[in-house]
């Protein structure tokens, strides 16, 4: 592949933990990569379980925290993808102690999965979620992490079809000093 332009922009400003950003940017970037994406600008916001049941309420009028929400900003177009994903951090620490592994792993899986909803992926029937699953362990063991058998993958992620306007909470960080470029 020639050379690309990827960037992507993680914060996580309200909390107080530290998680691997380079690894959730690396999942993103390999993502993009698998499918020819030349150019993209990704958002990552990793907020509490209020801060995404607000944006979920607003957004698709479900009243309760879910664990990750795409935001596609572009068209589906390979030439230059634009998005934001939120991912809640409190439902990670949790569904990691149920499936047993780390929460660094888990905020991963959600952010792969974010970014797979920004590509173009669906999971509303048993096909297109057997498919998401697919593409969900191929970039996690690119990654030499193994995804827990008995996983049913990310559950309750949504995906926007029209963008949230500039107000949306992951379009509040405005900190581009973790942008990478990378090809």
């Amino acid at each position: 592949m020639g050379t690309s332009a990827h960037l992507v922009n993680i914060c996580g400003e309200s909390l107080r933990v530290t998680v691997d950003e380079e690894q959730l940017r690396q999942g993103i970037l390999l993502v993009l990569q698998e499918h020819q994406v030349k150019q993209a600008v990704i958002g990552l916001a990793i907020v509490t379980d209020a801060a995404i049941q607000k944006m979920n309420r607003q957004y698709l009028n479900h009243d309760y925290p879910t664990d990750v929400l795409s935001f596609p900003l572009s068209s589906n177009s390979t030439d230059l993808l634009e998005g934001d994903i939120a991912i809640s951090f409190d439902t990670a620490q949790q569904r990691a102690m149920d499936y047993g592994w780390s929460t660094q792993n888990e905020l991963l899986l959600y952010a792969i999965h974010g970014t797979l909803h920004l590509v173009g992926f669906l999971d509303k029937t048993p096909e297109e979620r057997q498919e998401m699953r697919h593409q969900e362990k191929e970039i996690l063991e690119k990654m030499n992490i193994i995804y827990p058998g008995e996983m049913n993958s990310v559950a309750g992620d949504a995906t926007l079809q029209t963008a949230p306007g500039s107000d949306s909470s992951t379009r509040s960080c405005s900190d581009t000093s973790g942008r990478t470029n990378s090809s």
